[in-house]
């Protein structure tokens, strides 16, 4: 039997499709570290960090009171209509849209991918931004459409013939991850272009409550066979467990995709919460979402002063409540950084999935300033932990490959860090941190306001004879760290 006899009896294009990247995996961490989650800091999803609505002061929803009312429901099939639900959303919404211009779906997955499944045909092309969420890929690949990722900055600007030869267009507004906000006359011209050309655009609003809702074109989609708007309340009201979202869209585009979603798609417990959030007084200006953005703001500044002070952290500007943060100058790769600080309990999103396996961003959802001060505690912590790890990378390479270390001389652009002459057998030093300053090495103060182990001043390492010697022991039979220490005892500890 071939290869290709064995597969599942999938769709060829589904075959390379692997499962989506998410923040907030509360569960998995703390069964890894043995953590309670109420112990662990999420700058992984993006949620509101002024809290969910029923804790909210200015606000008069009882959690329990609607618990109440949804079970009262459990008991009976939804009305798969949602007429209180849709005429809930847009009334939110305002500006002339309508319960019939709603689709209500169970996450914005659910709803790209109901859409796509009405318009998308094996072949078609389908544009998405980069950096983007790879559930717009993952979606369009679903239903045989080819995603071409464009660059941010060029999507409004695309030629009159790439956009006349794409089916559908996504574009998140604020970007995810990026938090860059485009104006509403931008897209509304945009949207013209798309509408003249037929080609679909859909415009992911999940994060703008969070930044400005009256750059918001929900209600252009209202008019516009070819405009479709995504709104959630996950996000904006820290409501991560209840899976509502919905579209914005013509009342003709609206009738036929409520015709093809799937019956009853919301259940009676988000149905009744979800209906209470819509219908709450002020909509997008209620006191608790002026409130929320307010205090976005003000944390989103102080998070980007702070980090703009340490070395190898570049935040970008964002208009919403996460921070896309370049550390490409920094010793470590985006995968390692959220590695190391997942072993600490605090949670960052790695944002390779979104820059296509290029490891040089992270992103940081705005929280308060305690609960940074935090993460910027453990940060010395972190670089220790990292810097051990290297050097016992390095350490068993040079111990397998002992002859590949003298050419390190002439590809290392640091050479000579310490004195002509030296010897590079030793990278890293296999004793780090030993925090001995009769070598050489001394604490200094970090920027993060902690303590950090510089071996700056000792060369002890770099003295062929020394190292030499180091090897000879680190070569030998038995443990490592035995080793380590056997080498330290016998070849340093005589020379202090």
């Amino acid at each position: 039997m071939s290869e290709d006899e064995k597969q599942p009896p999938v769709k060829r294009y589904l075959m390379g499709l692997s499962p989506c990247k998410h923040g907030g995996q509360l569960d998995r961490v703390s069964e890894e570290l043995n953590l309670a989650e109420s112990d662990i800091l999420d700058f992984s999803a993006s949620l509101n960090p002024a809290g969910n609505p029923f804790t909210f002061e200015g606000e008069n929803l009882d959690i329990k009171n609607l618990l109440d009312i949804a079970e009262a429901k459990l008991g009976q099939y939804p009305d798969n209509r949602y007429v209180e639900l849709r005429s809930a959303a847009a009334s939110f919404l305002g500006k002339g849209i309508e319960y019939d211009n709603i689709i209500p779906g169970n996450g914005s997955c659910e709803l790209f991918r109901l859409i796509l499944e009405c318009i998308i045909q094996e072949g078609d092309l389908a544009i998405v931004p980069m950096p983007c969420p790879v559930e717009y890929h993952n979606s369009c690949r679903t239903f045989g459409a080819t995603s071409q990722a464009i660059d941010l900055s060029e999507i409004l600007h695309l030629p009159k013939r790439t956009i006349k030869h794409s089916k559908v267009i996504f574009f998140s507004n604020p970007n995810n991850p990026t938090g860059e906000l485009t104006s509403r006359e931008e897209l509304i011209e945009f949207a013209s272009k798309c509408a003249e050309h037929h080609t679909l655009l859909i415009v992911d609003e999940t994060f703008i409550e969070m930044s400005d809702p009256a750059q918001s074109v929900a209600d252009l989609a209202a008019n516009n066979d070819y405009l479709i708007v995504i709104r959630s309340i996950t996000n904006a009201f820290t409501l991560p467990g209840i899976r509502f979202s919905y579209g914005i869209s013509s009342r003709r585009m609206a009738e036929r995709l409520n015709s093809v979603r799937l019956s009853w798609n919301i259940g009676a417990v988000t149905e009744t919460i979800a209906t209470a959030i819509m219908k709450m007084e002020g909509g997008p200006y209620s006191k608790y979402l002026e409130y929320s953005r307010k205090f976005i703001r003000e944390e989103r500044e102080y998070i980007v002063e702070r980090l703009s002070s340490l070395y190898g952290f570049k935040p970008l500007e964002s208009n919403t409540n996460y921070i896309l943060v370049d550390i490409e100058e920094h010793f470590m790769d985006s995968e390692k950084f959220v590695e190391f600080f997942a072993a600490h309990g605090i949670l960052i999103r790695d944002c390779s999935d979104f820059f296509g396996g290029k490891k040089y961003y992270i992103r940081l959802s705005v929280r308060s300033r305690e609960d940074f001060e935090k993460l910027i505690s453990n940060l010395d912590d972190v670089y220790a932990e990292s810097s051990r790890e290297a050097a016992r990378e390095k350490l068993e390479e040079t111990i397998e490959h002992p002859e590949k270390n003298a050419a390190s001389r002439g590809t290392c652009s640091y050479y000579p860090c310490h004195f002509q002459g030296q010897d590079c057998t030793f990278c890293f030093c296999p004793f780090y941190a030993c925090e001995n300053e009769k070598t050489g090495g001394f604490w200094i103060d970090s920027a993060t306001g902690g303590k950090v182990w510089s071996c700056e001043s000792c060369t002890f390492m770099h003295q062929p004879k020394i190292a030499k010697k180091v090897l000879d022991f680190l070569m030998e039979d038995g443990d490592t760290d035995e080793n380590i220490q056997k080498a330290w005892e016998e070849v340093i500890a005589p020379l202090l």
